[in-house]
Formats: C-alpha cells, structure tokens, sequence
C-alpha cells in the first residue's frame, strides 16, 4: 500500500481511537461529553455524521418542537431569530434542496410527516459484510465474544472467579483465553483457535495485517477502524477512560488499541475461512468501493436543517428568558457579612443558596468549582487505592488521606486494619454466599434473617448511613509557602481577597442514596464523581492554619484574627448540610448558620418536590423527598442536574434576584480583582469545558438514549462493577439512565446547548480562546454558546462561527419569578 508507512498507520489508529468517548467507572462514574471525538467538527456536520454512521440522532424528532411550538414554548420571534442566525450548513441545505428559509415556511413544513432519515452503513466489517450476504449472525456472535473477554478481564471483583491472565495485557489475555474457548467454533468458525495461536503478540502488527488483508482504502482506514470499534462503543469507552487516564499523568495506554486488535482478529479469521470463495471476496471489495457512509457531504439533509433551526429558536427562547435574569444594575452592599457560604458551581446549589440568602442571615454565597482550587489525590483507609478529587481534566498532585484529627500513627494503622478487615470479611462473606457448593442452602438456612432489612428498604424507612470518616489531611509535610500558594490560590480564584466574614464555610456536596450504580453521578463532577467534604474540610483548614495567614498577609492578603473558616457537605438528596470542624467559631453564629441551612433544605426540598411529583403538606413533601435516599426501589432519587443549560461566571450580585430555576451553573468572577484575566483562563478552560461535558451528557442523555444513554433502570446489570449492561446485552451502556432526564411521560431535561455568560470584554475573550483552542472549537462550532456580559455587565454579545460578536438588544424587561 502505497505511503504504508509506520507512522502514517500509527496516526490513522490514533485518529480512530480518538473519536471514542471515554466512559468512566461506576465508583466514580461522571458525565462527560459523548460527542467529544467530534468537537473539531460543525455540530451541524457532526449531527449527519452521527446519523449517516451509527443511525443516531442529536437532535429531537419534529414532533417535538411543534409540541413546544403549540404550547408557546417557542414562538414566532423565537423561530425568526433562529432563521437569522442560521449556519452556512443550514442555509446551504435550504439553498440545495430549493426551499425559503423563512419562519413562516419552517411552521408550514411542521406539519408535514418527518421523512426516516436511514443509515448509509451496515458493512463496515467483514462480519457485518458476511451477515447481510448470507445471513448469518457473526456480528452479534464477536459482540459476545469480545464483550465477555472485557468484562473477565476488567472485573473489579463483582464475579467470585477471577480471570487467569489479568497479569497481562488485554490483548495478550484474550489471546491466551481465545485458545482454549471451543465457543467461536461451536458457532461456525472451524479453526479458531489454532488461527489466534498463529497471530502477532503486538496488537499493532494484527491492525497493519487486518489493513492490508482486508484491503482497506489508505484515504478511509481511520473511519472504518473507528466504525469497528463502534462495535463495542460502551467498552470501547471504558477502555479510552483507562488509556486517558494515562495519557493526563505523562504516560501512554494503548487498552483501546488492543480492543480493536482483538475485533479485527475475528474479522481476519472469517476471511481467512472465506479467502478461497471469489464471489464473496470480490462482493466484499465492492462493499468497500460502494460504501460512501464516512465521506460526508456537503449538504446535509433537509429535515435535519429543519430541525436544527427549530432547536435553535428553542435555545434564542432560553436565552431571552435567561438574560432577564442577569441584572447588572444590583451593587454589592459593602457591608461585612457575618457568614460567606462557598459551594460547588453545580446547578443545584443555584437553588439551595437562594434558599440560604432568603433565610434572613446576613450571609454572601459564593460559587467555585466544587473541589475549591485544592486538585488532591485522596487516600481512604481500607478502600485501596487513591480517589482523583479534582476535576477529571486534571491529574492530582497533592496526596491526602482521611484520618483522626491528632490521633497517633499506630490508632490510624488500627483504624485502616479494621477498615480492610472489614472489606475482606465482605468479600469472604459473598464467595461464600455464590459458591457451588452453599449458594442453595445459604437461602434456606441464613434468607429468613435478611427479612427486615428488605422490609425496611422495600418502604424506604431504612436508616440514614453514618460516616466514621476523620478530618482529613495532608499525606506529605509541605512548607508553609507552598501551603500558602495553595491557599492564595484558592481565594483568588474566589475573587475573596479582603471582607472576609466572621464564618467562611466551604460547603462541597455529595448525595445518598440506595441501591443505585449510579450513586456516584450523584456526587461531585468537580470531585472526579466523588463527595467534596475532604477538598472542603482541607480548604478550610489550610486557610485555619497561623502561618498560612502569617505568609498571606505579607502578599497583602489579610485575614481578620475571628474570621473562622469552616467545612460542610450538602446532600443534593435530601437537602441537609453537615457542618465539620467548627470548633473555633463563634457559637452563637454558628448556632444561626445550623439554623439557617436547616430552613434553607427545608424551602429546596419543597420547591424540588413539585419536580420529583411529590405532593401534600410541607412536614410531609419534606419527608417524601428525604425517603428518596432511603428507598431502593426508588428510580429518581433525586434530578441531579437535568434542566441545564447556562453557565454564568459573573458576580453574583447579578444574579441574586432571579430564580434561575436549577438551570444555571454559578462561577463567581469580577474582572475588578483578575486584571490580568488570568483567573477568567482558568474558569474558562476548566469548570467551563467540565461544565459543556455535563450540558452534552445530558443533552445526548435526552435526544438518544438508545445511543448515548444508558437506558431504562429497571433492567440494568452491573458488569464487574465498572458499568451497566441492559438485561443480557453483552455491551457496556453509557450515558445517563432513562429516569434521569424522563419522568416516564415527558422529557424533564430539555436538551439546549450551553449558555456561557461571562462577564469579561470581547477582547480579552478572543484572546483566551486563541490560547484555548479545545474551548474555541466548542464555540466556533456550535457546541457552545458564547455570550460577552462585558466587565460591567452592559453588553450582550454572542460569539459568532467566524470569530466575529453580534450584538443583540433585549426583548422588554419582565420581572423574573
């Protein structure tokens, strides 16, 4: 093959494997964007590119929109602004297909049946090629296969027998187990075995020799390998988690690359098997030639046009409605607050510190990035292992571990012994609960006794999960000018450099819940999909500490000596706070802040009810949302952060009179205290890119489940603990559950694309994102929403696809429930 070089097949691997969206575990499973291999793509583009590949949709059926068009969800002005603001991919298409792109012609074609749009592709793979010809089922039987390989050697000790070669590579196991599994040739596939024997030991050399023997186009080899691996898409993404994981920390993964060696292996075994019948290798060098799915065009079809326009004039609706609820005119009082509350930028927290500041404490809140600028490595005894609580962009540099404030080093090891103690005792307990030999008499002899607690569970009156977790702390001695770097950089990132009130609380969040694998979806997004209580109780610590202060005040930062710093943890399911190490405080303050955030949950938990369709009295509406944790048959403990669709990184003196209704990420920012906007860059590359990825999880969550969720509850399987299969399907789901974006009637998330409203000038923006050309792609192509606030909130500019602002005057101001 003609430039068959080495590096030119290295670099059509990579690019395949590249458009696979990593998908992490279940112990700390966390939203990412499905569509992250198309970013450098027109959304537009990407969309047909979707359908025409996998026959998946990324935008809502037609009858959607008319839906919310009749209803007035949408209207007129709405539709006009969209039609103004279309794509050249957009208006081609109309262009094309010789149709006026008009509002009045959009609500016209409303009414007319939507045309099917059908994949181009089905024969990406010798397999898929051999199952149309002859009707066989050799795809579903590689499903299998590979599947259940992956899922022996990933188990992360859910299966009592374990893999024999997880000591070796993916490919190198399954090429050890494939010898001696007789089930491929049980199927039809004489001579497996003997031809696995017979292949490479590197996965590289099995990729080139599939290339060449299946004679492969130079210009198409990275689109078909990428459609292979869509084979398997669910682990296909865990195995890109794995290599990704690597790749942030300085290192290299090819677990991904190894999958793909293992699919094309199948595929060279059955033409090896068919290598001497003409008709069918000639049949399947035309499929090759025919198969046109990965070329694009540069029209896109007319109902995807449509509905792309009306999905735009649903966003140009938010949008109006969202800037009536940014009002810059509000000033900050000046006065020091008795209480500043931090808590995570999440959507939920929009609602509790609306609650909080309606409580009549003189208290300021405050949104950060839910693992407050502290990126640490977290140790807990007996878990094994570390746990990333930063941001998954991140690899975390500062180890820490929980442990009991002053204990001494032998009452920790203690503490950890019981702790691993335990965890085996479990273990033990399960082998023998599974095992041949008792799992029968173990439910005629011991079943009786689990009675009550099924009881309990089955009416979720079970009690609430205590928490013998201890203050956590720094695993390596730092000096005090590191310590102090950390804490400056934590409070300027706040923008907190002076009126500190006489309580400072950082406040992270986790949920609870039972019976749940996607308990950890729940928790913290900027805590790596874990709870944020350790990054909020060593925040507050470290800016406790004497010398910390001692060295900040010399960079002229200075800390007032009764100003106390102070951690919590709010549970997203219930609503309640936990406050920790609290000691030094004021206790009469401290008294008002327990009683403040317990009326707070009290006002979240009724205005969430009517959400979560729980209805009655107020002691009773609080009491049905709080069981939620408790009950494990419950499908929607709570909605998590379904309804997203802005991300305001602005004062919240902006903000603070309009109820955004759970929809709004809040990052506090003035650009009075950042200059140099070098604080504005982080926002922007970090919780802003953190923020798309959970705006597009929920967004393909919503528009395909099928394809980028992880279908319905009631018949999700967990795999080897690291993921969920439907029923007997043998593939990883990702995405989100069904019940978190569909109350079983209707869409609770609407799928819009993210709002970024940011309170900076234009051109200190176009400056950022020419230095952030990951976050310029998200902007430039649509997959994002860029909005200029101006530093005084005086502007609203939307960044256009050709680096341009367009300036938009508001509708007629309307007060904002």
């Amino acid at each position: 093959m003609e430039n068959s070089k080495p590096h030119f097949l290295a670099a059509e691997i990579n690019a395949a494997c590249a458009k696979i969206a990593p998908l992490w575990p279940l112990s700390h499973f966390v939203a990412v964007n499905p569509f992250l291999g198309f970013a450098d793509q027109k959304f537009a583009a990407a969309a047909d590119a979707h359908k025409r590949i996998q026959g998946s949709d990324t935008v809502l059926p037609k009858e959607w929109f008319k839906q919310k068009f009749e209803a007035g969800d949408i209207g007129l002005e709405d539709l006009r602004g969209a039609v103004a603001a279309a794509t050249p991919e957009i208006a081609d298409c109309f262009a094309a297909f010789d149709q006026p792109l008009t509002a009045d012609q959009l609500v016209e074609l409303l009414s007319e049946p939507e045309e099917e749009e059908t994949p181009v592709y089905q024969t990406c793979s010798f397999s898929a090629y051999l199952d149309a010809r002859e009707g066989t089922h050799w795809q579903r039987i590689i499903r299998e296969e590979v599947a259940k390989w992956c899922a022996a050697y990933d188990d992360e000790g859910q299966s009592s027998w374990k893999f024999p070669w997880k000591d070796l590579s993916l490919y190198a196991g399954w090429k050890e187990a494939a010898q001696i599994d007789r089930n491929p040739e049980l199927h039809g596939l004489a001579g497996f075995r003997q031809f696995v024997a017979g292949l490479p030991e590197d996965p590289h050399a099995v990729i080139e020799q599939a290339i060449e023997t299946l004679q492969m186009p130079e210009a198409r080899i990275g689109s078909l390998l990428y459609r292979i691996l869509l084979t398997l898409p669910g682990w296909a993404g865990h195995l890109r988690y794995k290599d990704r994981e690597l790749e942030i920390r300085g290192e290299s993964g090819d677990s991904l690359l190894q999958l793909l060696a293992i699919l094309l292996s199948y595929d060279l075994a059955l033409y090896s098997m068919h290598a001497d019948d003409k008709n069918c290798i000639l049949g399947w060098q035309r499929n090759l030639e025919e198969d046109h799915a990965d070329d694009g065009s540069s029209v896109i079809p007319l109902g995807l046009a449509q509905r792309l326009v009306w999905q735009s004039a649903m966003e140009h609706a938010f949008e109006q409605k969202l800037r009536l609820g940014i009002n810059p005119s509000e000033e900050s009082a000046g006065e020091r607050p008795d209480v500043q509350a931090i808590f995570c930028i999440d959507v939920r927290s929009e609602v509790y510190r609306r609650a909080l500041e309606s409580t009549g404490l003189h208290v300021q809140t405050i949104g950060f990035a839910g693992f407050f600028g502290l990126p640490i490595d977290h140790k807990v005894p007996g878990l094994g292992g570390s746990q990333a609580r930063c941001p998954v962009l991140l690899a975390p540099p500062v180890p820490t571990s929980d442990c009991k404030s002053g204990i001494e080093v032998s009452e920790f090891d203690q503490l950890l012994f019981q702790r691993v103690d335990a965890r085996e005792s479990k273990r033990t307990w399960k082998r023998f609960k599974e095992a041949a030999s008792s799992c029968f008499t173990f439910v005629e002899t011991i079943g009786l006794s689990y009675g009550l607690e099924l009881f309990k569970d089955a009416f979720g009156i079970s009690g609430k999960t205590g928490s013998d977790k201890g203050a956590p702390d720094f695993l390596v001695d730092m000096a005090t000018k590191d310590r102090a770097d950390l804490a400056e950089g934590i409070l300027k990132g706040l923008g907190l450099l002076e009126n500190f009130g006489r309580i400072v609380l950082f406040c992270g969040h986790g949920s609870a819940t039972k019976n749940n694998p996607y308990a950890s979806g729940l928790d913290c997004g900027a805590c790596g999909g874990h709870a944020g209580d350790a990054n909020a109780r060593l925040a507050a610590a470290l800016l406790n500490q004497a010398d910390v202060r001692a060295e900040l005040a010399e960079r002229k930062i200075n800390i007032p000596a009764d100003t106390v710093f102070v951690g919590g943890l709010h549970n997203t399911t219930t609503d309640e706070v936990t406050l920790f190490d609290y000691e030094g405080a004021d206790s009469t303050l401290v008294g008002q802040l327990r009683a403040s955030l317990d009326q707070a949950g009290i006002l979240c938990a009724i205005e969430r009810s009517a959400r979560l369709g729980d209805a009655g009295e107020q002691d009773d509406v609080v009491a049905a949302v709080r069981a939620r944790s408790r009950d494990w048959s419950e499908v929607r403990p709570e909605w998590a952060l379904a309804g997203n669709a802005a991300f305001i990184v602005a004062p919240r003196q902006w903000t603070a009179k309009a109820n955004l209704q759970s929809r709004a990420f809040l990052h506090e920012y003035s650009a009075e205290t950042d200059p140099e906007g070098a604080v504005l860059e982080n926002i922007i590359g970090g919780p802003l890119v953190v923020g798309s990825w959970i705006n597009l999880q929920y967004y393909g969550s919503a528009t395909d489940n099928a394809h980028f969720g992880s279908g319905h509850k009631s018949i999700h399987n967990v795999v080897g603990g690291v993921g969920v299969a439907l029923g007997n399907e043998n593939d990883l789901r990702h995405g989100l559950p069904l019940q978190s974006v569909h109350d079983g009637e209707k869409l609770i998330h609407e799928p819009l694309r993210l709002h970024a409203c940011i309170a900076a000038d234009t051109k200190v923006l176009d400056g950022i994102l020419e230095r952030q050309e990951h976050v310029r792609h998200l902007v430039e192509n649509g997959w994002v929403h860029l909005i200029a606030l101006g530093a005084d909130g005086k502007l609203w500019a939307r960044r256009q696809p050709d680096g341009s602002w367009k300036q938009s005057v508001p509708r007629e101001r309307e007060v904002v429930a």
